[in-house]
C-alpha cells in the first residue's frame, strides 16, 4: 500500500492513529542554524513562561499565564487572557504527550492551569453569569476575580473562550486517562463536568456572532474560533464515550460536522485565501477588513493533526488552501511593511497581524512570523511521513517559489522534483526563523512586536504570544506530532519502544475494512519508531552555533 492512501484509510476506519517525534526535519545548511538559535531562545522562553509570567512575585493565581512580563514602574496592574493561557497551556500538553520524562515537571503546572480554566467558567464578570453570557468572557483579574474597566478587556467578550478552553480541558484529560496515569475516575468526576458545560455552550451558541481575535476587534464571524469550535465538539464526543459519559457524543459530533461545513464558506476561492473575519460591522471603530490575515494560519498550526493528512477542509498545513493562504498574506506584507521592502521575492519576510492594522502602529508580529515557520516545518512532517507531497491548482503558485517549473501532480519522496520542494521548503522556513534572530533583543526575551520600518522590537518585554510560538516552532521543528484531536491516541515513550500491534488500537465496539491493521496502524508505528529510537540513541547531530 503506497504511503499517500493513509489519510483516506483513517478516514474510512475512524480508527485513531499515534501522537509522537519524527525526528528533525531536513538537515540543510539553514536548517542547522535555525536550530541552534531556537535551541537558545526556547530555553529563554520557557524559563520565562514558567518564571516571571506566572506571576507568582505579585500574587497571581496558580495557573494564571500574565499577557507580558509585568514592570514595576507601570502602574497598570497585568490581566490574564484566556485566549495566551490557552495557547500556552496547549505547548505544555504536546510537550507532556511526547516526552513523558517531563511529568515531574509539567503535571503541577497543568493541574493548576486546569483549575485556573475551571475557575473562570464561574466568574461574574459584565459579560455575565454562568447562564447569562459569562462563560464568552476572555479577560480576568490576575487574581482570578472580575474586570469591570471596559478599557482592560477590549475584545471581550469572545466566543473562542469555551471551546479553547474546553480543547485544553479535553487534551489533559486524554493523557490523564491513558494507563500509565490511571485517572479515568478522576477525570469523569472533576474535570468532565466543565468541559461539558462548554460543549453544551458550544452546541447552543456555535452560529452567534462575537469578537475576533485581533485588536482591535470586530464583530462578526471567526475563522479561528468557528476551528475551535469544530475541535472541541470533536474531540469531546470521543472523550465522553471513553469515560463513559457518551449519551451526548452523538449530539456534539453532528454539531461538530455541521461547524466543519460552515468553516467551508471562509475560504475566498477567487482570491485564494481563508478569510479570517466575516464583520458584522466591518467599519467598528474605523477598522476596514478585507479578511486576509494571520488568524487562520495561527488556527492551522494549532489544530495541525497528522492523522489528517493534507486534508484541505480542516486546513492542514500542508493543505493545498493553507500554503495559498501563506504565500498570498505573505506576498501582502511583502508591500506592506516598508521593512520587508529590499527583501528577494524567494525569501522570507516579517508578518503582522492583518494588512488594515493599525492598532499601536500596526507593526509586525513575531507571533504570526514564527506561525508561518511552523505551518511549514509541520508540512514537512506530514509529506515526509506521506512519502510524497501533491501539488494543485490552489497551491502551485506557492510551490512555484521553489522550483518555476513544477506542474500540477503528485511527487514522491524518490523523485527528484520531491527532494528539490521539500529542501526549498524546509529552508524557507529556517530563513523565517534566521529572519527574526537577527530581530531578537540581546536577553532573547521577544516582546509582541517588531518596528514595520527597521524591525526594531517593540512593546512590553516577554509577551506570552511571542514566546510560546517559539515553543511551538522548535517542536515543528524537531519533528514533535501532536496527540490526535480528530482520531485520539497518544504513543507513550514505551509504546515507542514496543510498537503496538494493531488490534489493541481498535476501538471497541468498531471494525475496520478488511486488510486494513497492518496497512496503515503497523506502518505508521514501525516508522515513528524507527525516527524516535534515531533521537533517543544519539542519532542526532547536536547543535553546535560555534560551528556555523
Amino acid at each position: 500500500m503506497r504511503l499517500s492512501f493513509i489519510p483516506l484509510l483513517l478516514a474510512a476506519t475512524g480508527r485513531p492513529v499515534v501522537g509522537a517525534l519524527s525526528g528533525p526535519v531536513r538537515q540543510t545548511n539553514f536548517a542547522k542554524a535555525a536550530r541552534c538559535y531556537l535551541d537558545n531562545l526556547a530555553n529563554v522562553s520557557e524559563n520565562t513562561l514558567l518564571g516571571k509570567l506566572r506571576g507568582s512575585e505579585i500574587g497571581a493565581a496558580p495557573g494564571v499565564v500574565l499577557p507580558f512580563i509585568p514592570d514595576p514602574d507601570d502602574p497598570e496592574e497585568p490581566v490574564f487572557q484566556l485566549r495566551d493561557g490557552c495557547l500556552v497551556y496547549n505547548a505544555y500538553l504536546d510537550h507532556l504527550a511526547v516526552f513523558s520524562d517531563a511529568a515531574h515537571s509539567l503535571r503541577p503546572v497543568l493541574d493548576d492551569a486546569a483549575r485556573a480554566l475551571i475557575r473562570t467558567q464561574h466568574i461574574t464578570s459584565p459579560a455575565g453569569n454562568i447562564f447569562t453570557g459569562g462563560m464568552k468572557e476572555g479577560v480576568f483579574d490576575y487574581r482570578l476575580d472580575r474586570i469591570t474597566e471596559v478599557t482592560e478587556r477590549l475584545g471581550s467578550p469572545a466566543a473562542d473562550g469555551p471551546p479553547f478552553r474546553a480543547a485544553v480541558l479535553i487534551k489533559y484529560a486524554e493523557w490523564l486517562i491513558q494507563p500509565e496515569q490511571n485517572n479515568g475516575t478522576w477525570v469523569a468526576d472533576n474535570l468532565w463536568p466543565s468541559i461539558h458545560l462548554d460543549l453544551q455552550w458550544i452546541a447552543l451558541h456555535w452560529n452567534q456572532s462575537s469578537y475576533d481575535i485581533w485588536s482591535p476587534p470586530v464583530w462578526g464571524g471567526s475563522y479561528w474560533t468557528a476551528y475551535l469550535q469544530h475541535r472541541a465538539l470533536k474531540a469531546g464526543a470521543r472523550l465522553a464515550s471513553s469515560i463513559g459519559r457518551g449519551d451526548g457524543a452523538y449530539a456534539f459530533e453532528s454539531h461538530a460536522l455541521i461547524i466543519l461545513n460552515y468553516l467551508q464558506t471562509f475560504w475566498n476561492e477567487k482570491e485564494g485565501y481563508m478569510t479570517e473575519a466575516v464583520p458584522t460591522n466591518g467599519h467598528r471603530r474605523g477598522v476596514v477588513r478585507s479578511g486576509l490575515g494571520a488568524a487562520p494560519l495561527a488556527a492551522s498550526v494549532l489544530n495541525f493533526d497528522p492523522s489528517l493528512g493534507c486534508d484541505a477542509a480542516t486546513f492542514q498545513p500542508c493543505s493545498d488552501r493553507a500554503l495559498s493562504t501563506l504565500k498570498v498574506l505573505t506576498d501582502a506584507y511583502r508591500e506592506r511593511f516598508s521593512v520587508n521592502h529590499d527583501t528577494p521575492p524567494n525569501l522570507p519576510v516579517l508578518l503582522g497581524r492583518f494588512p488594515e492594522d493599525n492598532h499601536l502602529g500596526g507593526h509586525a508580529q513575531y507571533f504570526s512570523t514564527f506561525n508561518a515557520a511552523e505551518q511549514l516545518f509541520d508540512a514537512a512532517i506530514t509529506w515526509d511521513m506521506l512519502g510524497a507531497l501533491e501539488v494543485t491548482p490552489v497551491s502551485l503558485k506557492f510551490f512555484r517559489q521553489f522550483d518555476g517549473n513544477v506542474s500540477v501532480g503528485t511527487y514522491t519522496n524518490d523523485t527528484e522534483v520531491y527532494a528539490r520542494l521539500l529542501d526549498g521548503i524546509v529552508n524557507y522556513a529556517s530563513r523565517t526563523v534566521l529572519l527574526l534572530a537577527q530581530h531578537t533583543p540581546d536577553d532573547f526575551v521577544l516582546p509582541a512586536a517588531l518596528d514595520k520600518t527597521n524591525g526594531a522590537v517593540r512593546g512590553e518585554r516577554g509577551s506570552a504570544r511571542s514566546l510560546v510560538s517559539v515553543l511551538t516552532a522548535r517542536h515543528a521543528y524537531l519533528g514533535l506530532m501532536p496527540p490526535s484531536w480528530a482520531n485520539g491516541r497518544r504513543l507513550t515513550e514505551e509504546s515507542r519502544d514496543t510498537p503496538t500491534p494493531a488490534a489493541e488500537a481498535e476501538p471497541a465496539g468498531e471494525e475496520a475494512p478488511a486488510g486494513t491493521d497492518s496497512m496503515f496502524v503497523e506502518m505508521l508505528e514501525s516508522m515513528w519508531h524507527e525516527r524516535y529510537i534515531r533521537i533517543k540513541e544519539g542519532g542526532e547531530e547536536p547543535c553546535s552555533c560555534d560551528s556555523e
